[in-house]
């Protein structure tokens, strides 16, 4: 047999062999998928799929699973504890995906999460205060170094009534903040049901912040009310986005940074955000490390925090320098 010939029959059975191996893997890929849950697209009811066919315990198996969840992973977002049961909600295209490597992220000496790499030299620490913390000595605050900067709660409007309500402690944590020179930013506690609420929170931010120094972001806090009355929790997400998406635009044309905050299930199941990747995020997620797959400025990763001048627990968030 010449050399020609033998090169030939051994393209032709490599291809047979490539082949085979191909359609062998797709076939194993579409039984994997069809037994798990899936959500389609934007937030929306689960849609389940159900086959009956069950794959033999094996190497191959396993091998299979864990593929296909790395590749779920990188594409949905799974809302529930138990991952053969969890709704998937699609990450959307745009939105710009954080890069951090989540080994990074520390608890350091002094007691706060920080995060470094090639790119980022450290990050920043904050607390977000309201009337709950009580009366704050903001000069022992202040001299301590703990923080890097605070968010106050300007106001809220009611689950209920609907009615905008500054929060109590405002105005002395204002004055205190302007006093002892801490940086800082605002944020809102939204029950907005259109995109006019959403505008008529922002101006009513705008007013009470003109005399301030505002040097971080003025937040809109979307998030579930636990009373199941609540006007906020009974609308679409096209509404509460909407509300959103009136919120931001309104202080951007003011001339401030508008940020959205909401904890990680909230920003899958119940924003639109296909609409909202213009704005910065604030991540609310209690763990270890964010699992979030969206570029996130701040994150919220404990209530229970401590800060010298402040009784009691308070919120800690680690954020990224400017």
């Amino acid at each position: 047999m010449d050399k020609r010939r033998i090169q030939l029959y051994t393209r032709v059975w490599c291809a047979i062999f490539g082949v085979t191996g191909l359609v062998v893997g797709l076939l194993i890929g579409i039984f994997v998928g069809q037994r798990m849950n899936v959500t389609h697209s934007k937030p929306s009811p689960v849609t389940e799929y159900v086959s009956g066919y069950e794959l033999e315990d094996g190497e191959l198996t396993n091998l299979a699973y864990e593929n296909y969840w790395n590749f779920i992973h990188a594409s949905y977002i799974m809302v529930g504890g138990d991952r053969e049961e969890a709704a998937l909600y699609k990450i959307s295209d745009k939105v710009e995906r954080h890069n951090y490597d989540l080994e990074r992220f520390l608890l350091a000496d002094d007691g706060y999460m920080h995060y470094s790499d090639d790119t980022v030299d450290d990050t920043l620490v904050g607390i977000d205060v309201s009337s709950f913390q009580g009366d704050i000595d903001w000069e022992t605050l202040s001299l301590s170094h703990d923080v890097d900067f605070a968010m106050l709660r300007v106001g809220y409007r009611g689950y209920g009534s609907g009615a905008i309500e500054l929060d109590s402690a405002f105005e002395a944590n204002k004055q205190d903040v302007t006093e002892y020179a801490v940086d800082t930013g605002v944020y809102f506690f939204s029950q907005a049901i259109s995109y006019e609420e959403g505008v008529e929170e922002a101006e009513f931010v705008l007013k009470q912040i003109k005399d301030m120094n505002i040097t971080y972001p003025i937040v809109i806090d979307t998030e579930q009310v636990e009373a199941e009355d609540a006007r906020g929790n009974n609308i679409t997400v096209e509404e509460r986005t909407d509300g959103i998406v009136g919120f931001c635009e309104t202080i951007k044309e003011a001339g401030y940074t508008p940020m959205i905050y909401a904890n990680r299930n909230w920003f899958a199941t119940s924003l639109d955000m296909d609409r909202l990747g213009e704005y910065e995020l604030w991540l609310a997620q209690y763990a270890n490390v964010p699992d979030f797959p969206y570029k996130f400025t701040g994150w919220q990763y404990t209530s229970e925090g401590t800060v010298s001048g402040i009784e009691g627990d308070v919120d800690i968030n680690l954020w990224f320098k400017e």
